[in-house]
């Protein structure tokens, strides 16, 4: 049997990456909300190229707008799919530590073998994909789609 203080610091070392991806997830949408900001101040002057002749550019940058939306949207389901991995690695320490000291400190959350058994971490609910869609962030970038999506109609048909 282990010593307790094993099992807590190697939980405290799950719960610090859990805490990082936590934190990524904020960060990448702050991040989203700048540039896209950024990126609307840059429309309005293309929407000025437009008034003196240059509809291409206006055009062009509406687009453009969309790639951040998208690589944003699939970094966040990324770092919350990430996390929810290391939940499931918590769980299985938590459940699985005091009977034995295989895997002790392996931060690898796909499975675990051991007497005869096999877990598997990866669950298929926990996809990146499934993540994207998920009730958190779905409403969250589906506005700002949303609004991308209609400043190119608006600027594509005055």
């Amino acid at each position: 049997m282990l010593d307790q203080e094993i099992i807590h610091k190697e939980l405290d070392l799950i719960q610090d990456i859990i805490k990082r991806m936590a934190t990524n997830s904020f960060q990448v949408k702050t991040w989203l909300i700048g540039i896209l900001s950024a990126l609307v101040v840059l429309e309005n002057k293309a929407i000025f190229a437009t008034a003196n002749g240059n509809e291409d550019f206006s055009v062009k940058m509406n687009i453009f707008l969309f790639l951040p939306i998208l690589c944003f949207w699939y970094l966040d389901a990324f770092f919350l799919s990430t996390e929810k991995l290391y939940r499931e690695l918590y769980k299985w320490v938590v459940q699985n530590r005091s009977v034995t000291d295989a895997y002790l400190y392996d931060l690898n959350t796909f499975t675990r073998t051991w007497n005869g058994k096999t877990d598997k971490l990866l669950n298929p609910k926990n996809s990146v994909w499934n993540m994207m869609f998920s009730k958190t962030l779905l409403p969250f970038y589906l506005v700002p789609f949303a609004f991308v999506l209609g400043l190119v109609f608006f600027n594509s048909y005055r």
